[in-house]
């Protein structure tokens, strides 16, 4: 994986969720509802815990991505821990974004609620971001093995083609006592 640009996508979806869950603590702030009637004060828990949810799993996927960040800083060489790590990552964006909707549509007491046009092009840029490190990985996956694979594949199968001659020589030198034997199907009926 390139390390550069793998810095730079964990950097930005980092402060990206990091702002949206400081921005999702400060909009309505968490507060412990006090006690209210009973079909009330379970409405008003169940907003405070998906709002809590909320800010957790933004504040989880920014850590995720920072996470992501030191892993490609710190590693060298290969780069498989990175690239699973940013798929961790985006997969964490990608379920905390579809959250984020099931919870606006909760928060509006409505039964289904259309995703804004924001948070579309959101959801698409993680998923991009998630296709683009996986090519990018793959590419530098493939680019390393494919020569050290020609080479291994090159003389096992001269080895193979070898070992088959070898054997077909030894068959054809070897001597034969030829004899009749009767199909298997013959019961020495005539």
């Amino acid at each position: 994986m390139n390390r550069t640009f793998a810095i730079l996508l964990s950097v930005y979806w980092a402060v990206n969720f990091g702002l949206a869950a400081r921005s999702a603590a400060l909009a309505e702030g968490i507060v412990v509802p006090v006690g209210t009637s009973g079909a009330e004060s379970v409405w008003h828990a169940s907003q405070f815990f998906g709002h809590l949810g909320v800010v957790l799993g933004n504040a989880l996927v920014a850590a995720l991505f920072s996470w992501t960040l030191l892993v490609s800083l710190l590693e060298e060489g290969d780069r498989r821990e990175t690239a699973n790590l940013a798929g961790l990552a985006c997969a964490a964006a990608l379920v905390m974004l579809l959250v984020d909707v099931a919870y606006a549509g909760l928060a509006a007491k409505v039964a289904t609620v259309a995703p804004s046009a924001a948070m579309m092009m959101k959801f698409l840029a993680v998923l991009a971001t998630h296709l683009v490190l996986r090519r990018e990985g793959a590419g530098v996956d493939s680019g390393e093995a494919a020569p050290a694979l020609r080479a291994t594949s090159r003389v096992s199968t001269l080895r193979t083609i070898d070992a088959a001659h070898d054997t077909m020589a030894d068959r054809v030198a070897r001597r034969h006592r030829l004899r009749f034997s009767p199909p298997a199907n013959d019961h020495g009926s005539p």
